[in-house]
């Protein structure tokens, strides 16, 4: 982990709420991206971005030294959307085009046009899908994080992951062929 990570967790933990505001500042694209992918609607997904920062300040202290801030931020993201969208049932979507990457200004238009398109049909597909798949796919493909790692963040066993890695795939190749949508 990054050096400059490791100190702003290091004084945060002891206190220290700049520091953890620089944890913030550095990592909430990321966990609106995880939430977003999971929960699927744009201002829910910041919501919940805001209640994990909050949890995880009430609680930096209890961080285990074993564990990486990353990855602990990211499963309490990650619980916090899934418990969300179990309570609300919520099946909306707001184009994902807004927690993509910056625009590349040397990106021409037409381009830029393609990628946003293109988020939200991905948006518009992963919505379809059980939380379940959407929360592992998530995490891979927005959060980009390893098996392993998924794993950990969501408490299941490595093999669960793979298991819903694939039925996830599976199911938005079928959603892709029956929309004739190309992603």
């Amino acid at each position: 982990m990054d050096e400059r990570i490791i100190a702003y967790v290091s004084k945060a933990r002891a206190g220290d709420k700049e520091a953890f505001g620089q944890l913030v500042t550095e990592f909430q694209m990321r966990v609106f991206r995880v939430a977003y992918g999971i929960v699927g609607h744009r201002e829910d997904a910041e919501n919940i971005a805001q209640d994990t920062f909050v949890k995880a300040y009430r609680s930096i202290s209890e961080l285990k030294a074993d564990v990486t801030f990353y990855s602990w931020l990211m499963r309490i993201a990650a619980n916090t959307s899934i418990n969300y969208r179990k309570s609300m049932h919520r099946q909306q979507f707001v184009p994902i085009d807004e927690i993509t990457e910056p625009i590349d200004l040397g990106e021409t238009p037409e381009g830029a046009m393609e990628r946003v398109q293109s988020n939200e049909r991905v948006a518009a597909l992963l919505n379809q899908l059980p939380h379940e798949h959407r929360a592992v796919l998530a995490l891979r493909e927005l959060g980009g994080f390893s098996y392993d790692e998924i794993a950990g963040i969501l408490d299941i066993p490595l093999g669960t992951v793979k298991s819903r890695m694939n039925h996830g795939r599976d199911k938005l190749r079928r959603l892709v062929r029956k929309g004739g949508t190309k992603l």
